[in-house]
């Protein structure tokens, strides 16, 4: 497979990234493929599958399918957690939290010229993923986020200390929308990762008010 060349993109700021959250997709009654599509042709850089839901047959399938989708638009495509389904379904890359398969093991199936990215938490995480083999770290939660409500908000400031410390590009994520956006965008937030606000009815005017914001911050 060739790939997107993410490496270049990743030198931009301004980057939005999508969580497609099959649970939360489906108990909006919305279609994960048109979402990916409508989310891909109005923008969006990166779109992540999580699903948890799901046995394996059935989620390589959907990631195989969305892969065709989201590569048509020139986008990039993660998986979440899950080696396996990211290789064989031709992704662009896997997005792993702090007790998921170790970045060194998952580096040794998806090779140099796959993405990887890890979920940070606090200062300490942050210490100690950035000596890890990843490309990216999404930092949060920076508000409530019915996705992980057990747990707590780092708040703008918390979050501008931490990336302030941060040698990989970073995505501030949890609880993004439209009403907070401005705050992160104040104390120089450049690039965002969300979910739920992906479900919002005018999407096309939600991704562009995040474009515009992340513009003044860079």
């Amino acid at each position: 497979m060739k790939f997107i060349p993410w490496k270049k993109k990743f030198l931009n700021s301004g980057l939005l990234y999508v969580i497609l959250d099959e649970t939360v997709i489906k108990e909006a009654d919305r279609d994960i493929f048109s979402l990916a599509d409508k989310l891909s042709f109005y923008g969006v850089d990166i779109l992540q599958l999580r699903a948890k839901n799901i046995d394996g047959k059935n989620l390589l399938q959907l990631a195989r399918n969305l892969a065709i989708i989201i590569h048509r638009r020139r986008k990039l495509f993660i998986v979440n957690d899950m080696v396996d389904i990211a290789y064989l379904a031709n992704a662009d890359g896997l997005h792993v939290g702090g007790n998921d398969l170790p970045v060194k093991e998952a580096r040794k199936i998806l090779g140099k010229k796959r993405i990887i990215g890890k979920t940070v938490h606090s200062q300490v995480e942050l210490e100690s993923f950035q000596k890890e083999e990843v490309d990216y770290l999404s930092i949060g939660p920076v508000f409530n986020t019915e996705i992980k409500p057990s747990l707590a908000p780092l708040g703008e400031e918390k979050l501008k200390n931490i990336l302030s410390k941060a040698k990989k590009l970073t995505f501030a994520i949890g609880g993004i929308n439209l009403n907070n956006i401005n705050i992160l965008a104040a104390v120089g937030i450049k690039n965002i990762a969300f979910c739920r606000a992906a479900l919002t009815k005018n999407l096309k005017n939600t991704i562009g008010e995040f474009r515009q914001c992340l513009k003044k911050a860079s």
